[in-house]
């Protein structure tokens, strides 16, 4: 697991010390949104149709996926309040921090790493599932939340609808390029349709790009990051809390709710989803806190705590859940 984390973790040393440049930093936002767009659906869609076949889709998987990670999400919230003391604004980012995992940029290269080439496309179905609850879910709950205590019994539901929830839904799946690069390689693969090399060829080339981008813009954002933890703003024991639960809680209990699936999944598909159980928190994380909370400080610094921390959790998970 070291060999294959440490490369990771050197890009995203090399990111943060690009950082203290401010024109790399104030370019960020730009190669974010280049990762996002171009790399990562190349990445993806290069990945699962050029790994082998792993033989079948087992449907505990989407079900661990989907009530595992929420159910740690809605506990962490309700932990956060009670003994941390937070406000919903405050405890809504560790929940949201606490369970996001940075599965893409961390998870699927390290399954490979770890599990070999079949696990191109175990990581990428997980992590499809994975990020259309979470790219969805969080801002929608959030937004209606905070419109209903904004303007109460006022807002109805169609207009809620309407005005608020439908753009977030076409933003997160009608317009988002990773799940319509996901459902073209799913097609690739489980049917005789393929796509010519003019198409493949320079995808292929942009998914090259993704992970070492990826990690260096994770680099460059530790610097918010941390400027919101050395402010004194954000209380030390929900990072304890969020980081706990991100980096060994979450990866327990995927352990524990495959076990029932295990002859069901076979190692790659139970291996795949311990392993991104186990990532640290995403980005996408701190980036929806500062959007739909109004305050990206408290995700930001889990960001950086689970980051560091991950270096050691890693291996452990490794070592005693696989």
């Amino acid at each position: 697991m070291l060999t294959v984390i440490a490369p990771l973790f050197a890009i995203i040393l090399l990111g943060f010390g690009a950082g203290f440049a401010p024109r790399l930093l104030q370019a960020s936002p730009h190669l974010n949104a280049f990762v996002f767009y171009f790399a990562l659906p190349g990445f993806i869609y290069t990945t699962i149709i050029s790994a082998p076949p792993v033989g079948h889709f087992p449907w505990a998987m989407p079900l661990v996926v989907l009530v595992v990670t929420p159910t740690l999400a809605i506990g962490l919230y309700y932990l956060s309040r009670a003994m941390g003391g937070l406000s919903r604004d405050l405890a809504a980012p560790v929940s949201l921090a606490g369970s996001f995992g940075n599965v893409g940029y961390f998870g699927i290269p390290i399954s490979i790493g770890l599990l070999g080439p079949e696990a191109g496309l175990t990581a990428g179905v997980v992590h499809m599932v994975h990020n259309i609850f979470f790219m969805n879910g969080y801002p929608l709950v959030r937004t209606a939340v905070r419109t209903r205590e904004r303007e109460g019994a006022a807002a109805s539901f169609g207009d809620l609808m309407s005005r608020q929830l439908w753009p977030i839904l076409r933003r997160g799946l009608v317009l988002n390029p990773v799940f319509w690069f996901m459902g073209l390689s799913l097609l690739v693969v489980l049917t005789p349709f393929s796509m010519p090399e003019l198409f493949d060829e320079p995808v292929a080339m942009l998914g090259t790009t993704a992970v070492p981008l990826a990690l260096f813009c994770v680099g460059l954002a530790l610097h918010p990051a941390l400027q919101g933890v050395r402010s004194g703003a954000v209380p030390v024991l929900p990072i304890a809390i969020g980081t706990a639960a991100k980096l060994a809680v979450l990866p327990v209990l995927t352990w524990l709710a495959l076990l029932p699936f295990y002859e069901q999944l076979g190692p790659v598909w139970a291996g795949t989803l311990i392993i991104l159980a186990a990532t640290p928190s995403s980005t996408t994380a701190f980036i929806f806190s500062e959007t739909y909370d109004g305050d990206g400080r408290m995700a930001a610094a889990l960001l950086v705590a689970t980051t560091a921390v991950s270096l050691l959790t890693l291996p452990l998970v490794a070592a005693l859940l696989l």
